[in-house]
């Protein structure tokens, strides 16, 4: 058992070690895959990280603490939330790595009673997702810059996809763009 145990863990460890870079869709009309990976993300525009928080969201060229779960957005993510604001300074950042990833989205809707709403207590939920990519960033002036994640739209699994790299670039707008 604990032989299969390690055989088992060391398989994981040697796949993640062995994890590639994903490459990212150029557009929604075309098939043609860019690998990012060696990448430059170039900050145009200082972003400010709200007290407590690790991230800030850009969409459609603008940033701030929100966004519209409906169209492509990105988020620029730092190491800690211990800080009472936090300025990401305009810089090129080097993109190590790009992994695919996939958020759950739990909507949670209170149980109707006799035409009440009992907002404590819950007993269904709808579940979607948002499909996207880590870029994961380098900057020796800004170490503390983790990295940017940008996700398409809200949607169940049969509608689900990655945002493209022109999506990617209209989240951004002016205030950071892509550089191979």
């Amino acid at each position: 058992m604990v032989r299969t145990i390690m055989i088992i863990l060391g398989s994981v460890l040697i796949l993640s070690a062995c994890q590639k870079s994903l490459g990212v869709r150029e557009s929604a009309a075309g098939a043609d895959f860019v690998q990012l990976q060696g990448a430059e993300l170039v900050l145009h525009s200082p972003l400010l990280v709200p007290a407590g928080n690790a991230r800030v969201y850009v969409q459609g060229g603008r940033a701030g603490a929100g966004f519209d779960q409906y169209k492509p957005h990105c988020a620029f993510e730092i190491q800690r939330v211990d800080h009472s604001g936090f300025t990401i300074k305009p810089d090129t950042f080097r993109i190590t790595l790009v992994q695919g990833s996939l958020q759950s989205v739990v909507m949670l809707e209170p149980i109707k009673v006799a035409g009440l709403h009992l907002a404590a207590l819950y007993d269904r939920g709808g579940s979607a997702y948002h499909e996207g990519y880590h870029f994961w960033l380098a900057s020796e002036r800004q170490p503390e810059v983790r990295r940017m994640t940008c996700y398409g739209t809200y949607a169940e699994p049969p509608d689900l996809q990655p945002p493209t790299l022109q999506e990617i670039r209209g989240a951004l707008g002016g205030i950071a763009e892509l550089r191979r």
